[in-house]
């Protein structure tokens, strides 16, 4: 009996050790399940935000393309190019720029911003402008000077036929036929 009475205490201190154990994770069990639901309320609320922002620029973006798609001209790109083409002949670079800054600033067309008053009068002065400066400026072939003088080989090649030849041969000196008047012979 004694020995039934060992086990029996035995057992019974192994089962209280069991159910304090079990107490123990039943406790601690609720408190992570607490931080669990916390974090995930937590990450939820954040993706919703998210969506909504998401959701909010979505629309924004779309009401912005509908907008670009309104302001578009009906043109097409082949008649946009040829439009630009014929009211841009005959210009310099800086009566372009200046044409297509009028034109956006009037919001008409390259050609009717070519038809202005004040763009044809700003015209007539650049040209008399460039001109005034294309005139100031030294003609290129004044201003080149041949520093090297042709040698009798290079007045020779560039003779064309046996009598500029023989010019050249006579000028130098060295013609056979045509001796030097000015050497003498010893």
């Amino acid at each position: 009996m004694e020995e039934n009475t060992e086990e029996t205490t035995q057992q019974n201190s192994v089962e209280e050790s069991i159910e304090q154990t079990t107490q123990q994770e039943v406790r601690e069990t609720p408190s992570e399940k607490t931080e669990h639901t916390d974090t995930e309320k937590r990450a939820y609320a954040r993706m919703k935000t998210a969506e909504d922002e998401a959701k909010k620029a979505k629309a924004e973006l779309k009401k912005v393309q509908d907008e670009l798609a309104k302001a578009k001209l009906p043109i097409s790109d082949v008649d946009a190019i040829l439009e630009v083409q014929n009211a841009t002949s005959g210009m310099d670079s800086e009566e372009v720029v200046e044409l297509r800054l009028r034109a956006k600033a009037l919001g008409v067309s390259l050609s009717e911003a070519r038809q202005n008053k004040n763009y044809q009068l700003w015209q007539k002065g650049h040209k008399e402008e460039v001109e005034k400066a294309n005139s100031l400026k030294p003609n290129t072939n004044q201003g080149e000077v041949d520093t090297k003088p042709k040698g009798w080989q290079q007045e020779f090649a560039e003779a064309k036929t046996i009598e500029e030849q023989g010019k050249v041969l006579d000028k130098y000196g060295m013609n056979p036929l045509n001796p030097r008047r000015d050497f003498q012979t010893l």
